[in-house]
């Protein structure tokens, strides 16, 4: 008896310890921990704090709870739209209640908040860990460098195809095109590598397929390039049926001649009759 009074336990009930249900057991201890708690100076600061924070938690166990539910249905764990929001605003609104004891029935489900908020503390580990990992995504996302696409581009879109004109609008057929470097302009790039029988960019079942030199090496910057069908038996361009593009001009608009001015010859000089010498007089 004095050591179960030291231990703050109270009178031993007529039945013994044992015979008691666990569940008397455990709630006896929970209903003693608060006192013991309190016994000391940090422990009671403690529970104060706790208490003034319930409604945080309350809060946080009902997003907890959306989050869990959200990724579980394949939404983001942040409410991107009207119907997560107003799944986030109920769950809220009901951790809240269940915290101010309201909205719990009196029958055997009024703990279904206690068995809520273990749940809630249980995944709080994981959902601190996919919000970190979607940090970390988000950021790499950001940090990443762009790389623009191989191969010449018109305003974000690929060039299939280029057609020279000589000063006079005439087309000319085979022009080699070469950058300042000496560099053979390829509309392709590095594409092209992997490319030998026909580049198919015209999305109309037709390829554009490349010149070749006397190795059979395929030359993608001899312009235009042809076009050529597609063979259905090995999915690949048929070269034998390649042909000369529509150009987009019989003739380009002819460039202005530069206008120079004609020279004018200048006038001779004009020579003026001189004066004869005057005889001096005898």
């Amino acid at each position: 008896r004095e050591l179960r009074a030291a231990a703050g336990l109270p009178e031993r009930a007529d039945a013994p310890m044992s015979t008691l249900p666990w569940h008397a057991r455990l709630s006896g201890w929970i209903g003693r921990l608060p006192a013991r708690i309190r016994s000391s100076a940090f422990g009671a600061w403690l529970l104060d704090l706790l208490g003034a924070l319930r409604p945080v938690w309350w809060v946080a166990r009902g997003w907890i709870l959306y989050a869990f539910v959200g990724l579980s249905l394949g939404w983001d764990i942040w409410p991107r739209n009207t119907v997560a929001w107003i799944g986030v605003i109920i769950a809220v609104l009901v951790s809240v209640q269940w915290g101010r004891g309201r909205w719990l029935p009196k029958n055997p489900l009024r703990h279904i908040a206690t068995v809520a908020s273990i749940a809630a503390v249980l995944l709080i580990p994981w959902t601190l860990g996919e919000i970190s990992n979607r940090a970390t995504s988000f950021n790499a996302y950001d940090d990443m460098e762009y790389l623009p696409p191989d191969g010449l581009l018109l305003d974000g879109a690929q060039v299939g195809n280029l057609f020279v004109y000589d000063r006079d609008g005439m087309l000319i057929d085979g022009a080699q095109i070469y950058t300042g470097k000496g560099t053979p302009l390829n509309l392709y790039g590095k594409q092209s590598r992997d490319v030998q029988n026909g580049w198919d960019d015209q999305g109309d079942g037709t390829f554009t397929v490349p010149e070749r030199d006397l190795a059979g090496k395929p030359l993608w910057n001899i312009y235009p390039l042809q076009v050529a069908p597609l063979d259905e038996k090995t999915g690949e361009a048929d070269s034998s049926q390649a042909q000369a593009p529509t150009p987009p001009f019989v003739r380009a608009p002819q460039r202005q001649e530069s206008l120079e001015p004609t020279p004018t010859a200048s006038p001779e000089p004009t020579l003026l009759p001189t004066a004869a010498p005057e005889t001096p007089a005898s």
